[in-house]
Parts: C-alpha cells; structure tokens; sequence
C-alpha cells in the first residue's frame, strides 16, 4: 500500500534529519515485508524527490510558517509537511486531497494534537498558493 510506502518514507526523512549521512538503502530496511514492488518504487521516488528539492520545500515550508521559526518546527511536522509538500508539487498522480490527508495522517501518528492543525494549515496554505498559480 502507498500509504505504507509514505510512512517508510516518514521515517528516513525523520532519521536523515538526525544523521545527514544516512544511505538511502536505509529505506529498504523500513519497507515492510508485503510492500508490492510498485509501492517500493513510489517509496524511493518520493524519498528522492524530497531530498532533491529539500532547499526549496523547506523554504516553502518557512515562509508559510509565518509565526514560526523554521528551526522549532518540530522534526516530525516537517517529515510530514516535506511529503506532503513534494506530492502535492511533483506527483501528478497523486490527486491533491491524498496528499493532504496522507501528510495529515501521518502527523497524527507521529506528532502532538497541535501539530495536527498546524500542518494542515500550511498544507492548505500550500494548496490554495498551487490553486490559484494554475488559474
């Protein structure tokens, strides 16, 4: 299942906040037994999108944190905001709403209460800003 995938892929970017030198074979170790090829395949290509656009998701994600220090986000909001955030930008086949609720999902696993409404709000935010650039 993707949303296996996603939460594999959570979790290196989570570990590869705290070891910047973590190889992307670490990913293979996360994905669970039962992950059709297809999933893994979405899993590595999302880890790789997300690490190659990090400068730019992260400074999308600092300016839509108004009043917020990029610095104090807490390390697994911006887990689920860089997912969120590379989907919704560069996976056309993911249709919008997934990868919002797929982002939000994992937020409220892996985050506090509060965290759950300030990731969906930069996620709207985000959304309303592609919106309106394809009009």
């Amino acid at each position: 299942m993707r949303s296996t995938a996603r939460e594999a892929v959570f979790k290196y970017l989570f570990a590869k906040q705290f070891n910047d030198e973590l190889p992307v074979d670490f990913l293979k170790g996360l994905l669970k037994e039962g992950v059709t090829e297809e999933d893994c395949a979405f899993a590595f290509a999302l880890a790789k999108t997300a690490e190659e656009h990090a400068e730019e998701i992260a400074a999308t994600i600092a300016r839509l944190a108004q009043d917020y220090s990029y610095e104090r986000i807490y390390a697994a909001d911006k887990c689920a905001l860089f997912i969120g955030i590379a989907e919704l930008t560069y996976s056309e086949d993911v249709p919008k709403s997934v990868a919002i609720d797929e982002a939000m999902k994992l937020s409220a696993k892996y985050s506090t209460q509060n965290s759950l409404s300030f990731v969906n709000g930069i996620l709207a935010a985000y959304y309303n800003q592609l919106q309106g650039e394809n009009q």
